[in-house]
């Protein structure tokens, strides 16, 4: 039985912050920021571009683009990020109540910015187990951008981070953009190494530190910060572990699908360094031009490698019957990857 994508939508925020305007907010030159960073530009939210809300958006956007009927979904399964609105709480019953998909139930999967594909995956195989799910919602959203220390250097890999959602609806006997098989790398030794060491369960925020913070704004700031426990460390063992593990995961999944590399016809990537980028692309042996970077959008979470393939379809470079390679990668560190036969 194939699972096919009926169509998507993006929710992606109108407002830009070049690398020239971003340069004094995180102490990085723009030609840096630009030539080894990739951010020509980056996406840049408002007070209402929080995860669950701009998913919200995708998913309308999604049903107003198919005519489709929520009260046929069957599932919504939310793939965004679980820093949203609120603590403890599951974002995808709330798209469910705001689309009026009633007959559907929801839930949220987490997998940091790895967490596209493995939902397509996901969503896939229990289509595939039960019967009873005809038309999935797969969406998610991402404004992790607001974790980011722009005054720690060790941050640097995330200050092209920006907010932005996405919704794919897929359908159980769809004849096109066939969903193909999935590879998935944990590499557990990083697990750690990327948090937000205050506000959890296992730091909670107490009268105490709401004093130290009245007396140092500093702690204020921090607060709701992500923190690198060993950020010396941690880059050292990124840049040795990062490209292999990339390339593992769409081996595997060209593997599971029965396909190489070389018949990759595109390949959408979270958004990384421009020169890490064409690094994976070297080390798999596809052509340059089948891919397009995210110069002007930055790292928008989850929906990266859909946004990329949406460049590629409106600039031609995605055809019917291409084998498309959507790939993610996430803190913690997961590296993804799913094939879709695109078109018929």
């Amino acid at each position: 039985m194939k699972i096919g994508l009926v169509d998507y939508a993006l929710y992606l925020p109108e407002k830009r912050i070049t690398a020239e305007e971003l340069s004094p907010l995180c102490n990085v030159p723009a030609e840096v920021l630009r030539e080894k960073m990739g951010i020509h530009q980056k996406r840049v939210g408002g007070k209402d571009d929080q995860p669950g809300r701009m998913t919200v958006k995708s998913c309308k956007s999604l049903l107003e683009k198919t005519g489709f009927d929520p009260m046929d979904v069957d599932m919504i399964l939310y793939a965004g990020e679980t820093y949203a609105e609120y603590v403890c709480w599951t974002v995808g019953i709330m798209i469910q109540e705001e689309i009026g998909a009633k007959n559907a139930y929801a839930w949220d999967l987490s997998f940091r910015c790895a967490g596209l594909p493995l939902a397509l995956k996901v969503a896939k195989d229990m289509m595939t187990a039960d019967k009873k799910l005809k038309n999935v919602i797969v969406c998610g959203g991402n404004n992790n951008a607001q974790l980011v220390d722009y005054q720690d250097r060790f941050q640097s890999f995330m200050f092209n981070l920006g907010p932005g959602a996405f919704a794919l609806l897929l359908r159980e006997g769809h004849d096109q953009n066939e969903i193909l098989d999935t590879g998935i790398i944990t590499d557990s030794q990083f697990h750690s190494d990327v948090i937000g060491l205050t506000g959890g369960s296992l730091n909670p925020l107490t009268q105490e530190m709401v004093m130290e913070m009245a007396a140092d704004p500093e702690k204020t700031r921090k607060f709701n910060l992500t923190t690198l426990p060993d950020p010396e460390s941690m880059k050292k063992r990124l840049a040795e572990a990062s490209l292999p593990n990339f390339a593992k995961a769409v081996r595997l999944a060209c593997d599971y699908s029965g396909v190489t590399p070389a018949d990759l016809g595109f390949i959408g990537v979270v958004h990384i360094g421009n020169r890490a980028h064409y690094a994976l692309l070297d080390e798999l042996g596809i052509d340059r031009e089948k891919t397009v970077f995210l110069w002007d959008d930055g790292h928008c979470g989850q929906a990266d490698p859909l946004i990329a393939m949406d460049y590629g379809i409106s600039g031609g470079k995605v055809k019917d019957g291409d084998l498309t390679a959507l790939v993610g990668a996430g803190t913690g560190y997961a590296f993804c990857c799913t094939i879709i036969r695109w078109g018929k």
